[in-house]
């Protein structure tokens, strides 16, 4: 939360109070006629203006994923002094701004960002004002002119809408800041941080999109139009290897296909449409190329290893992070036996032998271990390996990534690598009953006490939310299978079970907690450990006195 760490870093920065109204309205609120337009406009001239004088040669939209929020800055003219900072898991805006940058700039970069996390989140609130923005050509304003009675109906709607939304961002106690001067630059040279290098403004403010990377409402509304949940067959295993070729595959590749077809017969039951298409366009193989994403813990990787498994595929996984570099997948030059012999690396293997490659975390990943995947996910699906040889790709390769979005650690996916992963899914938090029949499946726990441990998920969250630090603990579905495994084990003591999977998660930085033996010590802490502990005991303490009488 960057914006909230100016109080901390910054405090003289900020101006000691600010004018709603003035921010909201601008100085004149008498009807006028906007320049280059055919509008009159009275209270939402400054609205108005934001969204007519946006010029794509004057202005520019960056943005960094930082930890849980995304922070956006405008620049007008190579100047910049106003800042919006979305928090992903409150669903709330903050805005940060010079008293000379508070002018209708603030509504171009509140409109540039919500274009462009309703296109990569689909947050539901930002639907209206998407769909608004979606109907005005942009491409007819490219410089704040030729705006005529056409676009009337749909600007007046834009504005409305973005008023509204700035006074309900005021109206918050953590809003709005005003800045003496920008401050925000230094904290984030302090920190090392820097906006990413693409502008937003030409894709999600004028609608440039020659990779048709923007959603088609429309397109959207006829798919759920005809969507039917049941209207899908489970497919057996289908072995696209003829036996002869999967026979002289390496051994470890032979024994990935048969537990990739286990898990899949294991868990088909648990995929969703999307999944099952996808299956199908893999089968085909012109679509060879995917990416899923959302929520720790929601199963992504499962669900590739289960796409693998459905089709008999090997499959080879690398979790991403710093630490690795182009040799980590393609391979490298190693000493064995008094020889220096080239070693191929995971990726370079399945596009050898064919199969999935599976890229964990990949937004964990440097960008320019993302842009080595380039040759790959072109058409060509080549690629120059370090000993010379140019490897081209198995008829039955297919590449598979995942991330996690908004988690610390995490960068932004840039726009030249999402092009090339033919399709994308998103993954929603998993429902109370998905989550419970997971739970039963994989760890024989009986319902009751699996619902009622899905139950508590959100809860957990938000103790954290609130009393914890939401940058280095969570609880997801993969806290609560080793919660159930452990209460399998101690023959039904989910409290005492708790201490190990649970509360561990949260303990780490709690000083006051002496150990892990005792609930009632924990108890008598304060901190997210406490209060998670509290509710664990209070759950299932009165659960077993109510079953004893």
């Amino acid at each position: 939360m960057l914006l909230n760490e100016l109080k901390q870093y910054k405090p003289y920065s900020l101006a000691p109070g600010y004018q709603a109204e003035h921010i909201l309205y601008g100085e004149n609120t008498e009807q006028q006629l906007i320049e280059g337009t055919s509008y009159f406009a009275t209270n939402n001239q400054k609205a108005l203006k934001g969204i007519v004088h946006s010029d794509i040669d004057k202005d520019e939209v960056y943005v960094l994923l930082h930890t849980q929020s995304l922070l956006f800055s405008l620049s007008h003219q190579h100047e910049t002094g106003v800042y919006l900072e979305y928090f992903i898991h409150e669903h709330r805006f903050m805005l940060a701004a010079t008293d000379q940058a508070s002018d209708e700039r603030l509504y171009r970069l509140l409109l540039t960002a919500i274009n462009y996390l309703y296109n990569h989140y689909q947050i539901e609130e930002f639907k209206p004002i998407y769909e608004a923005w979606r109907h005005i050509n942009m491409a007819k304003h490219l410089h704040g002119d030729n705006w005529d009675a056409d676009d009337h109906q749909n600007v007046m709607t834009l504005s409305d809408q973005l008023m509204a939304l700035v006074q309900s961002i005021l109206s918050h106690p953590n809003g709005y800041l005003a800045l003496y001067y920008d401050s925000v630059a230094e904290v984030m040279e302090q920190k090392r941080l820097s906006f990413a290098a693409q502008s937003l403004v030409p894709l999600f403010l004028f609608q440039q999109d020659p990779e048709h990377l923007l959603l088609d409402l429309e397109d959207e509304k006829n798919h759920y139009a005809s969507y039917h949940p049941t209207d899908y067959d489970l497919p057996d295993v289908c072995e696209l290897y003829p036996q002869e070729e999967k026979a002289k595959l390496p051994l470890f590749l032979q024994e990935s296909i048969q537990a990739n077809e286990r898990l899949y017969l294991q868990n088909r039951a648990f995929l969703d449409r999307s999944d099952i298409e996808l299956i199908r366009s893999f089968k085909r193989g012109k679509t060879w190329s995917c990416l899923y994403y959302g929520p720790s813990g929601t199963g992504k990787t499962t669900k590739l290893l289960c796409i693998a498994g459905a089709l008999g595929l090997p499959s080879l996984k690398m979790v991403g992070s710093r630490a690795i570099d182009e040799s980590s997948l393609f391979g490298k030059y190693v000493l064995r036996n008094g020889e220096t012999v080239f070693e191929y690396g995971p990726l370079s293997l399945m596009m050898k032998y064919g199969g999935m490659f599976i890229f964990d975390e990949i937004n964990m990943v440097d960008s320019d271990i993302i842009s080595s995947l380039n040759d790959v996910l072109d058409g060509t699906k080549q690629k120059i390996l370090d000993n010379g040889e140019i490897i081209t790709a198995h008829p039955l390769f297919r590449f598979g990534e995942s991330m996690n979005i908004g988690y610390a650690g995490t960068n932004e996916m840039n726009l030249s690598h999402k092009s090339r992963i033919q399709n994308k899914i998103k993954i929603n938090q998993l429902s109370i009953e998905k989550m419970t029949q997971i739970i039963v499946k994989e760890t024989g726990l009986d319902e009751k006490y699996a619902n009622q441990m899905a139950e508590m998920l959100e809860g957990f969250n938000e103790i954290i939310l609130n009393e914890g630090n939401e940058t280095t603990q969570r609880i997801d579905l993969r806290t609560l299978l080793n919660w159930a495994n452990k209460t399998v084990d101690l023959e039904g003591d989910i409290i005492r079970a708790s201490l190990v999977t649970i509360i561990s998660e949260l303990a780490e930085e709690d000083d006051e907690i002496l150990n892990l033996e005792d609930p009632r010590q924990i108890m008598a802490t304060n901190g997210a450990a406490s209060t998670v502990m509290r509710q664990i005991v209070s759950t299932f303490l009165t659960e077993d006195k109510d079953a004893n009488t």
